[in-house]
């Protein structure tokens, strides 16, 4: 599975009321980084009412952008996690996922009735999904040990390919050549999951407190992506001896899940 690809799997559906009843200043507002500032009850109402006018109701994704460059494998291990970077950052650019929603017949109707801005909606599918997320991890893990993790999986893979391109490509052996094309895909994933990471562990206390608050609302219409596949993939590296996590892309049912698991 191309890096790009892997992305978009990985990060899903991304990260609101400080203390405020001016819905000019709720943690929705664009202007606001994801997961800094906290959600409130009026924000998850406001998004249940949109999302739940649908039929099969259900938390929408963002987009993957359509017009993403091809990689270069032959990138630098640098350029090539500054290239990752950016295509998270636009993957879940709310303005930009905002304009999709508008032009969607469906969605443009419902964010009318319902007098709720598209960029404002894709601030809380991405703030509101962030903290669900908080939530389901923080009861199976340490957060900042995830980011540990992810962080060194991402130093280790650098290294490797630092190592092979201290070879000319040309003067490389097959395998060699073969072990970086995996490395750059892997570094892909390894950056991906680290931006996602920092992301949830930046997620206010208190929109993870109003997110259980709403759980039982909410956990119908997550995405089975947020359900399994995302769960395991982080706690398995968050598990993993210094970060030393190999992915095919195949992952197991979530069989950790409990009847008692809120989210």
């Amino acid at each position: 599975m191309l890096p790009s690809i892997r992305i978009a799997v990985v990060l899903v559906v991304l990260t609101g009321c400080a203390g405020t009843n001016d819905e000019s200043e709720t943690a929705s507002d664009n202007s606001s980084p994801a997961g800094s500032t906290a959600l409130c009850p009026a924000d998850i109402e406001r998004f249940l009412a949109v999302v739940k006018s649908q039929d099969d109701a259900m938390i929408p994704e963002f987009t993957p952008p359509d017009d993403e460059e091809a990689l270069d494998f032959n990138a630098s291990a640098s350029e090539l996690i500054a290239s990752f970077h950016a295509q998270c950052q636009k993957l879940f650019d709310v303005e930009r996922q905002g304009a999709i929603w508008q032009r969607d017949s469906f969605w443009s109707r419902a964010l009318a009735e319902h007098e709720l801005p598209p960029f404002r909606f894709a601030a809380l599918v991405r703030d509101v999904s962030l903290a669900i997320m908080r939530v389901r991890l923080e009861a199976r893990l340490d957060l900042a040990q995830l980011v540990t993790r992810a962080r060194q999986q991402v130093e280790q893979t650098v290294r490797l390919m630092d190592e092979i391109d201290q070879v000319a490509p040309d003067e490389r052996t097959r395998e060699a050549t073969a072990q970086r094309t995996r490395s750059v895909i892997r570094l892909g994933r390894a950056v991906a999951l680290l931006e996602f990471a920092e992301l949830v562990r930046q997620v206010p206390p208190e929109s993870a407190a109003v997110i259980r608050q709403y759980s039982r609302q909410l956990k119908p219409l997550l995405p089975s992506s947020i359900k399994d596949e995302l769960l395991v993939e982080l706690t398995r590296l968050a598990k993993a001896p210094d970060g030393n996590v190999e992915s095919d892309g195949e992952v197991e049912p979530a069989g950790y899940e409990t009847p008692g698991d809120e989210q």
